[in-house]
């Protein structure tokens, strides 16, 4: 399989801009904060229940990325796509991240049991050289300090029942945001389930260790061949067929800001 990336003109995300959606695609993003390589499909169509977004705050100092998981297809997808971008015009100035997570998580409840969703977002703060953090129920962003040889979890800290729980689930739910220093050169990479749990033809599921592994021997390349490198693995794994689920991923480098940070 061949680079794919290198045919891809970057989309810059602009002050005061909100751009993504869940269609399907493989595309490169670039801010004042990040450089990011994404790569998203729908088991079964051009649209899927993957949902991804990137913000720019009118300052251009914080870059947002949100993607969520949402359970089943259609009109729940398109629900749940709407929400994200009405929140995030809210809250495209404000580092909070969690609020955003409050709001969808109310109106998914008020939906009820079929707009349901995992999700994380996250924004890095040029002004402090913050990575703000907020989980529901998602897959913990991995990260790679510069110069680093090994990807870690960034995970929550307030582990109470109620706290982080999917998008849909009750609305006693609370969210909370965690903040990790970032330096330039600093990688993360965000995915949801389908990406870990695609199978091969014996069943056996892509999993996190072979994930890693592939992150591993990548982590010094530039994001558009990290992404193509787990997009080459995972092919390899399920013999170039697809599965049961949509798969969305994407590495992303941390551009700009303060030079220093102690690990997560």
């Amino acid at each position: 399989m061949t680079d794919s990336s290198r045919d891809v003109v970057p989309h810059r995300v602009r002050c005061g801009e909100i751009w993504g959606g869940n269609r399907g695609d493989q595309l490169e993003v670039v801010t004042s904060g990040v450089r990011a390589s994404l790569f998203s499909r729908a088991c079964d169509g051009e649209r899927g229940g993957d949902v991804y977004y990137f913000s720019v705050c009118n300052q251009d100092l914080l870059t947002r990325v949100a993607i969520l998981d949402v359970v089943g297809h259609g009109e729940g997808v398109a629900d749940v796509s709407s929400w994200l971008h009405e929140s995030l015009v809210r809250q495209m100035n404000a580092v909070d991240g969690s609020v955003v997570l409050d709001r969808l998580n109310g109106l998914a409840t008020g939906k009820g049991e079929h707009t349901m969703a995992t999700a994380a977002v996250a924004a890095f703060y040029r002004a402090d050289s913050q990575l703000y953090v907020s989980y529901a129920g998602h897959n913990e962003l991995l990260c790679c300090r510069r110069g680093g040889n090994a990807w870690r979890s960034l995970h929550p800290t307030d582990t109470d029942d109620l706290c982080g729980l999917p998008l849909g689930v009750t609305d006693g739910c609370r969210f909370h945001q965690d903040s990790f220093p970032c330096s330039v050169g600093d990688r993360l990479f965000l995915f949801t389930d389908g990406l870990p749990e695609a199978m091969d033809g014996a069943g056996v599921q892509f999993g996190m260790g072979r994930l890693l592994a592939v992150l591993d021997s990548a982590r010094h390349a530039p994001v558009s061949q990290l992404r193509q490198a787990v997009l080459e693995a995972l092919m390899a794994h399920t013999g170039g067929g697809w599965g049961h689920d949509d798969v969305t991923f994407m590495a992303i480098e941390i551009a700009a800001g303060g030079e220093s940070a102690s690990d997560p």
